[in-house]
């Protein structure tokens, strides 16, 4: 009769019963308020009238979060809910907490109903909590409900303590350092550390040239840690780097890189172990039966894909401590965060859905928020802000493997020179003295690149050199610095400057060549242009004459016989006008001349 009053479908006939309900709890309201004065002209009506007054409206739910601490570095959740300053029962509260936003009857209550954020918020902790084996959670989970609308989250004393000691991290400490650390990665080892023994984990981002791999090696060299296994992930380019750093600062170190025929033991030596992100993958099988120290991702970015492969193996390595090393994170995605913060502390940044969601439906609001739990654990940088600390130039050799196609042409030029000039040095210096330059040249053109030798038709991913040289343009580009490219190969460079416009277009390139006819156009346009920029210097042309002190980063790509030579060049930048330091990095093949040329010099 008054069916009409209310919308179809909403009132469903129970056959068993032979009655018609309303079994839509949001239509009750309405009903009530609106339609059943109508009814009541044409049926008796039987309701309480209690009940009727409650269901005239839905009841807005209000809760709040306890936290308490637990062991080992957790804490335990107490969702209390309330309405209107009145606490809930546990049973009240367990079914809120289940349903969610849904609408509920509570009986001498009515119709409540939990808001839609907070009901947002509940639905996100519970795809996080569900992550973990039972219902205690890490502590820095706490921090992604801080700063949440409407939601008051409670510390008990302990927890507080705990989240007091975060801000303060790395202002005291009682590590035992060495002396040649500068204060500002004093700082960076003391801040981990303390992260560390608060449960956390955490991202070094410190920009490039800063000394992320001496603050990490330092860190892990801390006596409370030395009797266990670390590991060190990173792409295969800079594996050489890491081993010649621990070399250099620790010698002694028990060093391996994980490798098909050379896999974890169990032999009880603490060691670190290196392995690239490829060989971390194919080796993800041995990962559940070794428990490591310290994790550290080189590169971090190189996870950004949560689905890819590698990024599933790093999340699967079992460590006590995690630490990310990324030289560019505030370029990163906000994609590339989450996936970070997946291997670091998963839960942080909630589940990946909800993360895009929030990202993509209310960013003004969000990332604000994503800011707040992320500040906690990164550190980061820049040589602006430590220019004190810092000398005028820091000048760092840059170790490169050779790839499979230099190992083999390097291997058949020796093998060749030693059948054409024999062994007799003397001799071959008295008669054959031509012949051993051309060898020499070969010899360290392969080095470079095994396309600058006359048979040589490769790609310039088989150059080991170029391969590193843009993984640290990269950085530094996106960044706004300037940089000067020297090679004594012009061919080189032709070289270099075809990978970098194939891999990174949106910088400009600018050469100086001894076939330059006007010297000073690109050098005045690489000086006088605004943001980042390269420039390409052949030896012949560049070693004197020109300033180049926009740039604050020097690539020297093979060595020279002369060291005044290098100095000169390197010196087109860092020379009077120079307001920044200058960072100069010499690209060293691993394994052949031009090591035996660094020897020399």
């Amino acid at each position: 009769i008054y069916l009409d009053d209310v919308k179809d479908g909403e009132f469903q006939f129970v056959k068993n019963k032979a009655v018609y309900r309303l079994h839509n709890l949001a239509m009750i309201p309405p009903f009530i308020s609106n339609a059943l004065a109508g009814w009541r002209k044409h049926f008796d009506i039987r309701m309480d009238r209690a009940m009727e007054k409650r269901s005239r409206a839905v009841q807005k739910v209000d809760f709040e979060v306890v936290a308490e601490s637990s062991e080992d570095q957790h804490a335990t959740l107490d969702w209390r809910f309330s309405i209107k300053g009145k606490s809930l029962g546990n049973e009240e509260g367990r079914a809120l907490f289940k349903h969610g936003s849904l609408l509920q009857f509570i009986p001498n209550i009515g119709i409540v109903k939990v808001g839609e954020r907070q009901g947002k918020i509940i639905r996100e902790y519970k795809e996080v909590q569900s992550t973990f084996a039972n219902d205690a959670i890490p502590r820095y989970l706490l921090l992604s409900l801080f700063g949440r609308e409407n939601l008051k989250v409670s510390l008990s004393k302990e927890l507080k303590r705990w989240h007091k000691n975060l801000s303060g991290a790395g202002k005291r400490s009682t590590l035992q350092l060495p002396d040649f650390l500068r204060d500002y990665q004093r700082y960076g080892v003391e801040w981990f550390s303390q992260l560390h023994e608060a449960g956390c984990h955490g991202l070094l981002a410190d920009e490039m040239g800063l000394g992320k791999t001496l603050q990490v090696i330092c860190l892990l060299k801390q006596d409370v840690l030395q009797e266990q296994s670390h590991l060190i992930v990173c792409p295969a380019s800079v594996v050489p780097v890491w081993q010649h750093e621990f070399s250099h600062w620790f010698p002694g170190t028990e060093l391996e890189v994980l490798r098909s025929g050379n896999q974890f033991k169990e032999d009880g030596k603490p060691t670190i172990w290196f392995s690239s992100y490829t060989q971390l993958r194919r080796h993800k099988h041995l990962l559940a039966d070794v428990k490591f120290g310290y994790v550290v991702l080189d590169e971090a970015q190189s996870i950004k894909n949560p689905d890819a492969k590698v990024s599933q193996a790093c999340f699967s390595v079992e460590a006590e401590f995690r630490l990310a090393l990324t030289g560019t994170p505030l370029e990163n995605k906000q994609q590339d965060l989450w996936s970070i913060f997946r291997f670091l502390m998963p839960g942080l940044l909630g589940g990946r859905k909800s993360f895009q969601e929030n990202l993509d439906n209310d960013p003004a609001v969000f990332l604000p928020r994503l800011n707040k739990q992320i500040s906690p654990f990164v550190l980061r940088r820049t040589k602006k802000e430590v220019a004190k600390e810092l000398p005028d130039k820091v000048e760092t050799d840059l170790l490169c493997p050779m790839t499979e196609v230099q190992k083999r042409e390097y291997a058949k030029l020796t093998s060749e020179g030693i059948q054409e000039l024999g062994n007799d040095i003397d001799n071959i210096v008295r008669s054959k003295n031509f012949n051993l330059l051309s060898l020499l040249t070969r010899l360290r053109q392969v080095a470079c690149d095994p396309d600058l030798t006359p048979w040589g038709k490769y790609p310039y991913t088989d150059s080991g050199k170029i391969v590193i040289l843009l993984e640290r343009l990269n950085d530094i580009l996106s960044s706004g610095h300037k940089v000067v490219i020297f090679s004594q190969f012009v061919s080189f460079l032709d070289r270099v400057k075809s990978a970098i416009r194939n891999n990174l277009k949106d910088y400009p390139i600018y050469e100086l060549k001894g076939s330059t006819t006007n010297r000073q156009k690109p050098v005045a346009q690489f000086q006088e242009t605004s943001g980042a920029g390269i420039m390409l210097v052949s030896l012949k042309a560049g070693g004197t004459g020109i300033t180049l002190h926009r740039a604050d980063y020097v690539f020297l790509m093979d060595p020279w016989w002369n060291p005044a030579v290098e100095d000169q060049a390197i010196d087109r930048v860092h020379r009077i006008g120079q307001d920044k330091t200058v960072f100069v990095y010499r690209l060293i093949t691993q394994g052949t001349i031009e090591e035996r040329i660094m020897d020399l010099k």
